[in-house]
């Protein structure tokens, strides 16, 4: 939800506020129990900042902002359990699938004259494979962009009429950050699905999908990450496009 709330009003925030929030986000418990003024301090900047950026992201002022805090905060459990883990990504990707206004992506999917995906990583690349796969029996066709040099020359012939569907784990897309101002400057409509988290590809993108992932832990010397919420946010994506078509 917070992610959320940032991408909401992403518009309107500056790089001084990305900062204060950056904070708040990587110091959420602490968040939750500072006075404005221990806030400013922490953050190295003004009362009068902290109680603006409050209000642009719409609330009536900084004890408001806290309360949010408060009853958005990740509820603790014991995750020790890989199985566990498997169903905190599971619900909590639901959840965050929940509070997101869909009819838009509904809407730019079924009316896309091209549809187009690019995917950043194996696991990202198994996902839009398998949203090929399930939108091609609605009749919709995906253009599966395998590598960077074809995404840049679809992106030449690239229309409004089209709409672009990116999947990333950290949204990190330095490579692609020119390309998605092109996107955006010629006017496509394009779906960012990344793991939640503050990033450049969904505060570039006109619609954003969450999914959780969560560290498994380091094997045979490399870090494992669970893919299991991009699964479960390509199904629940595709259920949704679904009951749009039969209702529309």
């Amino acid at each position: 939800m917070f992610q959320a709330l940032i991408h909401k009003h992403a518009d309107d925030l500056t790089d001084n506020d990305y900062y204060i929030l950056d904070y708040i986000e990587r110091h959420p418990d602490d968040a939750q129990k500072m006075t404005i003024i221990a806030l400013s301090d922490a953050c190295m900047t003004s009362k009068s900042t902290i109680l603006r950026l409050t209000q642009k992201l719409g609330f009536s002022g900084f004890s408001e902002f806290k309360y949010f805090l408060k009853e958005h905060a990740p509820k603790e459990e014991n995750l020790s359990d890989l199985f566990e883990l498997s169903r905190y990504d599971i619900d909590y990707t639901c959840q965050l699938f929940e509070e997101i206004e869909k009819q838009p992506i509904y809407e730019g999917i079924n009316q896309a004259q091209k549809l187009y995906g690019f995917a950043t990583g194996f696991g990202q690349e198994n996902a839009l494979r398998e949203l090929k796969r399930y939108l091609f029996t609605s009749g919709k066709h995906l253009y599966h962009l395998p590598a960077l040099t074809e995404f840049q020359m679809a992106l030449k012939e690239m229309t409004p009429d089209d709409f672009v569907i990116l999947i990333s784990l950290s949204g990190d897309v330095n490579p692609i950050l020119n390309d998605l101002k092109r996107l955006k400057a010629k006017g496509i409509s394009t779906l960012s699905i990344t793991s939640f988290k503050n990033n450049h590809l969904a505060e570039h993108s006109t619609y954003h999908l969450y999914y959780q992932s969560t560290d498994l832990g380091t094997f045979n010397g490399h870090m494992q990450k669970s893919f299991i919420g991009l699964q479960v946010l390509i199904d629940l994506l595709f259920r949704g496009f679904l009951d749009y078509k039969k209702n529309s």
